[in-house]
């Protein structure tokens, strides 16, 4: 059991995972939670960090604090985005990641949209009145284009994705992620802090024929052979995509909305940022910026 003491999250999972690892490649099974820790951001990293060195991983998050999700059949804020990950090594080739939040959306898609960026599915949000919607205004309140967003001042939720199905793995996130780290589930008038309850398994210690490489890459070419019910698409594996759009990034830049880099640009000349090392902007709805 490790405790963040709301230390920067993004330094303090990563060295929490580091024991998980270190642990797991002695003992060939290993649980560690991390509590009390700031944001600690995309939990894929952390399983990524565990196939780089063989091995699955499972990770329950919870984000003590931060109530934005409403459970199905609700209409209240009850939980945090609770994010579930999981991670499959693979020699030689790319993990399996499978990492999302229980949500229809994370809260940061619904604060692109906001700043003019790509919108969200129609029905991710849900108002007081049980109406479903996509105004990102049912979760901040009324905003100011380049100005800030507040998620307090909402009347509306974040839906659970998959009806029951979300909502009840979005619970085992809640008491595994939260309660059994010591964190917390979420609840009202308490600071962020994310929780983390992470399973590492050797699969070596297990499979000593070493069947599961070789059937973990049967088993998704079989997949990826089936008919496409869209001829122009394809069957996608957890994590490609992300795996796509990160070299796409290295090579061409991250791109903006223009509300968001209208928010920068006045946040550096508010800095004293001299105005030739802040970058000509365009009209254009998207740029990269590198």
């Amino acid at each position: 059991m490790l405790d963040g003491s709301y230390g920067f999250g993004q330094r303090v999972a990563p060295q929490a995972t580091r024991v998980g690892i270190d642990k797991c490649k002695q003992l060939g099974l290993s649980a560690i939670t991390l509590r009390n820790a700031g944001h600690i951001g995309r939990v894929g990293d952390f399983a990524e960090m565990a196939a780089a060195e063989g091995l699955v991983s499972v990770h329950f998050v919870n984000a003590a604090g931060s109530i934005l999700v409403a459970p199905f059949g609700g209409v209240d804020r009850r939980f945090s985005t609770a994010p579930f990950c999981v991670g499959l090594p693979r020699p030689g080739k790319s993990p399996l990641i499978l990492d999302f939040a229980t949500s229809v959306v994370a809260e940061g898609k619904v604060l692109v949209a906001s700043q003019g960026g790509k919108q969200i599915p129609p029905d991710a949000l849900i108002g007081p009145d049980g109406a479903m919607g996509n105004n990102p205004e049912l979760l901040y309140g009324k905003y100011e284009a380049t100005g800030p967003r507040d998620h307090r001042k909402g009347e509306g939720a974040i839906r659970a994705f998959g009806e029951h199905k979300g909502s009840g793995l979005a619970v085992m996130c809640e008491l595994l992620g939260g309660a059994l780290s010591g964190t917390g589930a979420t609840s009202p008038g308490r600071p962020f802090a994310n929780g983390m309850m992470s399973l590492f398994i050797d699969p070596a210690r297990i499979d000593p024929t070493s069947f599961f490489p070789s059937e973990v890459d049967r088993y998704i070419s079989y997949l990826k052979a089936s008919r496409l019910a869209d001829p122009d698409a394809e069957i996608l594996m957890p994590g490609e995509t992300e795996e796509r759009y990160r070299e796409q990034r290295r090579r061409e830049g991250c791109p903006l909305a223009e509300d968001t880099w209208q928010s920068i640009v006045e946040c550096a000349k508010r800095e004293g940022l001299s105005e030739q090392l802040i970058p000509q902007t365009t009209k254009e709805p998207y740029r990269s910026h590198h």
